[in-house]
């Protein structure tokens, strides 16, 4: 009496199945990875942003060290993210400060100070033209804060190997506040 096997047409079936979802579970992890890394990143500098115009807000007159600490201040907050920097590569980064006037004519740029990458171009700060047509009331004044990061989000899923495209620009976040006990429109001395 001898056995004789029969080949089973489903031998090798897990094996082939694996080997598909193997590049899909891939492309699943690393687009988690991408998105997790992106929300912690704008959320630090959300943050960031926010603590340094509320603190800026409270000062009677703002001076060189008075920036440089808020650029210090910024710098720790947002950590381990960078604040500013003028590294290079997703060591960029770059931190505004300025403080826009409302005048009879409409909006008017008070003065503007930055620390980091000068490559990487503001969008809110040390510009008159506040987002959404803001307009500041004439003889008030707003302090505004940005910051931008150039850890640019699906970095990873823009290589080659994946989609081969370019994602999007640095992450940026900016905070618009009222100085709460002056008009803060000058700097004693000049940017840090």
């Amino acid at each position: 009496m001898s056995l004789i096997r029969r080949a089973d047409p489903r031998r090798g079936a897990a094996a082939v199945e694996f080997a598909l979802l193997v590049p899909l579970l891939m492309l699943l992890f690393g687009a988690t990875a991408e998105i997790v890394i992106h929300i912690r990143t704008w959320f630090r500098l959300e943050r960031t942003a926010a603590e340094v115009a509320n603190v800026a807000s409270q000062f009677d007159a703002l001076g060189t060290a008075d920036l440089a600490g808020l650029f210090d201040a910024a710098r720790a907050i947002a950590a381990p993210v960078t604040a500013w920097s003028g590294g290079s590569g997703t060591g960029r980064a770059r931190t505004m400060i300025g403080v826009v006037s409302g005048t009879a004519s409409g909006n008017s740029l008070a003065w503007s100070c930055s620390r980091g990458d000068a490559g990487l171009t503001n969008l809110v700060a040390g510009k008159a033209a506040l987002p959404n047509g803001f307009v500041v009331p004439s003889g008030q004044s707003v302090l505004v804060v940005e910051v931008i990061n150039a850890a640019t989000p699906w970095s990873i899923m823009a290589a080659p190997i994946f989609f081969g495209t370019v994602g999007p620009g640095p992450v940026r976040t900016y905070a618009i506040v009222r100085p709460r006990t002056a008009a803060l429109t000058s700097i004693n001395g000049a940017c840090p």
